[in-house]
């Protein structure tokens, strides 16, 4: 049973005879006859521990799972291709299956009563009625065939981006701050979407929305003022009561946008927040074993308890469960946040640490030149997910653009074009979410996510305009394109890809400064490192190691100077960082018609 985490209190959960996600599993489903259940769990979830410790530590339940079901427990984190095709609304989700993987019936956390009722009935009902159900199942395969078949695309304009800040502005909670009422969970992507809002066109009922749900969130309870670090979500409007579980994922992305809050509002105090989220980053999550072990572990357990005891109890009672395994994506947003909070807060250090953390996913989850999803320390495992590639190659261009470390772009170059060769829709348009290989149940069907295609997509656009190759330019295009017949159906969930699409509607803007390390290239460095231009594109050019690219831009190898360009058209040379300034700031006028 060590593959699989069970709830940290007495529980019988271990008793279920459970499968790893498997074609074996599928394979004695079907010829023992049997429906499958599926239990999608994670590590720090506190719902998932509580049906450990009450439905499937029930007596009946477990007996009935054993004798009637072949029962698979998968963990949401190890395998998000699993939960996007099969995730009922949350963690738990409990899944009732046919032996080849359609989806019966099911939920989140079912209680014992019901759990006995829902394990006989469905059994049953499989076992008397399994034809009718096999001829619904194949209908509704057949109506996905003809939608994805039916997939088109459509032009990219800036109604786009006006719709889903219409969106945002609707369910935004004017008394409290976030979005919807209750749960209230922090959605990094809306609030992103609402900074860019406010650095394109110094929107501000954008910045008071994301002012205002900053300070909630920081305030309340979601936030946790001993230890650092914001819980997952708040239970209620006002902020105050948390599930207690904390993510590297969701702490990633909070930090990132603090530190960037910081940069377009001074004055706030969101760097405080930043310096805390970082403090338990590398307290509780930092796994330092080595040049390549450098990561950071994926979560920590919710325990209300714990959570709720001052400071010196805290230390006595011990500190919840971390998950050590360790996550390519997160760990990419993790560097790239440093990397923000380094930018705003003044402090290289944060870049060494984020460089750290692309050198391990690098070294330690590619192997067979595959980038793997996660190394719980026996190898890495679940090759080519589009999102880590995605984040992967986002934080490498986000190293290139420090000007330490400038073969970060050959890195970036060569995960996109595995990227691109291996995810790719060629014939229709964008990416999917996983390459194509052996697989069962409704994990055979790759997808196309459009949170993380609008993640692949920026990256490439701002691979485009640093290495001047438009065919990268192509690629996001079209990927966006796809989701304008259907975006509109995700709500507020579409902001990362307005987000996206406000990019590639803007021009693109490089700016290129020339001139030697130790020379007066500095200056202007450190401009054009500051700007807040939510399209813009970095690069530091040394004559002494990229003559052929400076010959190629056509820029003049001994004159130290910055040179910006809007599209085709550039600047003359610039010599002092105030001629910078004023360049950076005429340019932001193309987002006036956006």
């Amino acid at each position: 049973m060590a593959a699989f985490h069970f709830s940290p209190r007495p529980n019988r959960a271990g008793d279920v005879h459970w499968r790893e996600w498997s074609p074996e599993a599928f394979r004695e489903a079907k010829e023992a006859d049997k429906p499958i259940l599926l239990g999608i769990s994670a590590v720090w979830c506190h719902w998932c521990h509580v049906m450990d410790e009450t439905s499937y530590s029930d007596d009946e339940v477990i007996r009935l799972i054993n004798e009637r079901y072949v029962a698979i427990r998968v963990d949401n984190d190890r395998r998000p291709d699993v939960n996007r095709r099969y995730n009922l609304g949350g963690w738990p989700t409990t899944a009732f299956l046919a032996p080849q993987g359609e989806i019966l019936h099911g939920g989140t956390y079912i209680p014992p009563e019901q759990m006995r009722q829902y394990l006989a009935q469905v059994a049953d009902l499989w076992r008397d009625r399994r034809d009718e159900l096999a001829a619904r199942i194949a209908e509704a395969r057949d109506k996905e065939a003809v939608a994805r078949a039916e997939e088109r695309r459509g032009a990219l304009t800036p109604d786009i981006v006006e719709r889903v800040g219409a969106l945002v502005r609707g369910q935004y909670d004017a008394e409290y701050g976030g979005f919807g009422r209750e749960p209230k969970f922090p959605q990094p992507s809306v609030l992103r979407f609402l900074l860019d809002e406010h650095r394109r066109r110094g929107s501000a009922d954008a910045a008071a929305m994301l002012r205002k749900t900053l300070g909630a969130m920081a305030g309340g309870g979601m936030y946790d003022r001993i230890e650092g670090g914001f819980f997952r979500y708040a239970t209620t409007r006002q902020w105050q009561v948390p599930h207690y579980e904390k993510m590297l994922e969701d702490n990633a992305e909070l930090l990132r946008i603090y530190s960037e809050a910081h940069v377009a509002f001074p004055d706030a105090g969101y760097d405080a927040v930043a310096r805390d989220v970082m403090r338990w980053m590398d307290a509780t999550l930092w796994l330092p074993e080595g040049p390549e072990r450098a990561a950071f572990a994926g979560s920590q357990d919710a325990d209300e308890h714990y959570y709720s005891l001052g400071s010196r109890a805290r230390v006595g009672h011990g500190a919840p469960y971390v998950d050590r395994t360790v996550y390519a994506s997160w760990n990419c947003l993790a560097a790239s946040a440093y990397l923000a909070a380094a930018r705003a807060l003044g402090d290289a250090s944060l870049e060494d640490r984020a460089h750290d953390v692309v050198v391990t996913v690098a070294n330690r989850l590619v192997s067979g030149g595959d980038l793997h999803h996660f190394d719980a320390g026996d190898g890495p495992r679940l090759p080519g997910l589009l999102a880590d590639a995605a984040t992967l190659v986002t934080a490498m261009l986000d190293l290139y653009e420090t000007g330490r470390w400038p073969s970060a772009l050959d890195g970036a170059l060569l995960y996109a074009r595995r990227m691109r060769e291996r995810l790719e829709d060629a014939a229709g348009g964008g990416f999917y979410d996983a390459p194509e290989r052996d697989e069962v149940g409704r994990v055979t069907t790759r997808e196309k996510p459009i949170e993380e295609n609008a993640s692949a997509a920026e990256a490439l656009l701002r691979l485009a305009a640093i290495t001047d190759d438009a065919s990268w330019r192509d690629s996001a295009a079209r990927a966006l394109e796809i989701f304008v017949p259907s975006y509109r159906r995700w709500g507020q969930q579409a902001s990362s890809y307005a987000v996206a699409v406000a990019r590639a509607l803007a021009e693109p803007a490089v700016v290129s400064v020339v001139g030697p390390e130790d020379d007066g290239a500095a200056p202007l460095w450190s401009v054009a490192r500051r700007a807040d231009d939510p399209a813009l594109s970095l690069r530091r050019l040394d004559p002494a190691r990229d003559r052929a690219r400076l010959d190629a831009l056509g820029y003049a190898p001994e004159r130290t100077a910055a040179y910006v360009c809007v599209g085709t058209v550039c600047s003359a040379p610039l010599h002092e960082p105030s001629e910078l300034q004023r360049e950076l700031a005429r340019i932001r006028e193309r987002f006036s018609g956006a």
